[in-house]
């Protein structure tokens, strides 16, 4: 039998679930990558552009050397996916499931035109360690918190842990045929012709990064992962979107770190605990897809969020006056990538400072981030407001002067990202408009923070009580 994977977010050949089950069900086999318009058409991100074709592209090396072809087409899934199958003659066509609300739709429509030519159709889960419909609380329900979530997870593990497989498990032969699909998307899209900017992409990539995090960092990963100027995160979470790297990889070597190394056993438990965070707000996604464009706390619904275009474009383009905001927001453009604490200052910032709705800035950082994950993206900007699961309580507002000086205290991370800010002492860093010589070339405070907090407060207040 011929089978068919069309590759998504699952960009890599070990431990990969789908293909092992596609290896016990054909004997031949050809790849496919459809760049879906529908994904790429609006405002883009360069640096993830190339991230992802990086990472084709050393997917595509690996399956030379198999002899296996990687088909990359442009067009509608719907429509691509059924035509290759046809032509190449496939009797199974796999996938990797998503969990998107689009994703599903596209899913199914691909399935629906699959079966209807006769061809079979094999889709598993494999992006988290456990599905959606597997932490469920006592009652059988989704969890909307995350502690018992966690703590229901772990218990999973333990009765029964699912470790990453041991061995490259593939179809017998490539696929045998004169020709396939003569488009070669990956040449007619191009690389970005700017320099790199962060992580390379592939599985060998991810694999050394993996290493190297919990050899030198992870020890130190509960202090250091705070710390913005420092590179005490593992940074493997664009890896993880584009599953270049397994979930059961990460916490199969976390573990064994750990075991090797009880002095790394606190880092390790807190890195781990912030992956069991991403599979909750997958699970969260799954089980409630209107979070993408609806908060999942109803009664913030009648919350009177501000029309502010200019205090928008402000924080948009890294020109609030708040330097550890200015410096994320600077970041997150150039690079594609902003430290975690820093994309809860500048998220804190939007919804509470600016009273700007958080779904201008989940849209902002799923045009930016190489990253951004649908899931753990809407989640944490939900957390950051206030209107979803496990949230940051409303009376919390971050203050980003404090959240600057607790943080970057030296300067380090704001003088690298807001340059107009080199000649300031140290004890103006954060507060520029304090010195008795602001500079001149930075902007002033959008916004008087205590005054902001005052208002946001009030409109929280009113929502909750419209609510009743």
């Amino acid at each position: 039998m011929r089978g068919l994977h069309w590759f998504r977010n699952d960009l890599r050949l070990r431990d990969h679930g789908v293909l092992s089950a596609l290896s016990d069900r054909v004997d031949e086999w050809g790849a496919l990558f459809v760049f879906d318009p529908t994904l790429l058409d609006s405002k883009r991100a360069r640096n993830r552009d190339r991230f992802l074709i990086e990472c084709l592209l050393s997917l595509r090396e690996e399956l030379e050397e198999r002899g296996v072809p990687l088909w990359t087409v442009s067009g509608r899934p719907e429509q691509v996916v059924p035509r290759v199958a046809r032509d190449l003659r496939a009797d199974v066509v796999s996938f990797s499931e998503a969990d998107t609300p689009y994703a599903r739709r596209r899913d199914e429509g691909v399935r629906t035109a699959l079966e209807s030519r006769h061809h079979q159709v094999l889709s598993l889960r494999d992006h988290t360690v456990f599905g959606p419909s597997e932490i469920l609380t006592k009652k059988g329900t989704p969890h909307s918190v995350y502690s018992p979530y966690r703590r229901a997870w772990w218990s999973a593990w333990s009765a029964a842990p699912r470790w990453p497989a041991t061995r490259l498990r593939l179809p017998k032969r490539p696929i045998e045929i004169e020709s396939g699909p003569s488009e070669d998307a990956i040449a007619n899209l191009g690389l970005p012709e700017t320099p790199r900017i962060g992580p390379a992409g592939g599985e060998a990539a991810a694999r050394r990064r993996l290493a190297a995090f919990l050899e030198k960092r992870v020890g130190r990963y509960a202090t250091d992962r705070d710390i913005p100027a420092e590179d005490g995160t593992a940074r493997l979470s664009p890896y993880l979107r584009f599953g270049v790297l397994s979930a059961r990889r990460c916490f199969a070597d976390a573990l064994a770190h750990a075991d090797a190394n009880p002095s790394a056993r606190e880092g390790v438990d807190k890195w781990l605990d912030e992956l069991v965070w991403r599979e909750f707000y997958a699970a969260v996604l799954s089980n409630r897809p209107e979070v993408t464009t609806r908060n999942f706390r109803p009664e913030y619904d009648a919350l009177a969020w501000r029309q502010d275009p200019e205090g928008l474009a402000a924080w948009c383009e890294g020109r609030t006056g708040y330097p550890i905001v200015d410096a994320g927001m600077r970041q997150l453009v150039e690079t594609g990538w902003m430290h975690n604490r820093v994309r809860m200052i500048v998220a804190s910032f939007l919804t509470k400072d600016l009273l700007i709705d958080w779904r201008l800035g989940a849209r902002f950082f799923m045009d930016h981030l190489v990253d951004a994950d649908p899931a753990s993206n809407n989640g944490g900007w939900q957390w950051a407001a206030s209107t979803g699961t496990d949230p940051q309580p409303y009376f919390r507002i971050f203050n980003p002067t404090k959240q600057g000086e607790r943080w970057d205290p030296d300067g380090r991370y704001v003088r690298r990202w807001v340059p107009e800010l080199e000649g300031i002492a140290s004890k103006f860093l954060h507060a520029p408009w304090l010195a008795p010589q602001p500079p001149g070339a930075y902007p002033a405070p959008v916004v008087d923070h205590a005054q902001a907090r005052a208002r946001a407060l009030d409109a929280y207040r009113a929502a909750r009580a419209r609510y009743g």
